[in-house]
């Protein structure tokens, strides 16, 4: 596997973190401390770099929303690649995320 890249940018209060690469269990924890060092209302994470993810990525995902959306904080998960958002969509990660009214993921289109 290749490694995982993040970049952060900050507008105001929105935290834009893009990643590329593969995000994967070899990975998970970068992604994850780059998140938490976040204070913004909202994280969008811009997947449309990313080349795979695998069950232990998507599983960040669904925990990060869990831990957002308790802090009323809003995650948005954007231009996620197709081969991606079908895999995310097959396992049920968008009908976890649905769940939290504060989590938008969106791409695949």
């Amino acid at each position: 596997m290749s490694g995982l890249e993040v970049s952060v940018n900050r507008e105001k209060d929105r935290t834009i973190l893009r990643v590329a690469g593969e995000l994967d269990f070899s990975n998970i924890n970068q992604l994850q401390q780059e998140i938490e060092r976040q204070e913004t209302k909202t994280i969008e994470i811009d997947c449309s770099a990313l080349q795979f993810m695998d069950s232990s990525g998507a599983g960040l995902l669904l925990s990060i929303a869990r831990v957002l959306n308790q802090q009323n904080r809003i995650l948005e998960i954007t231009h996620i690649p197709e081969h991606i958002y079908h895999d995310l969509d097959i396992i049920g990660v968008f009908r976890v995320l649905e769940s939290f009214k504060a989590s938008r993921p969106t791409g695949g289109n």
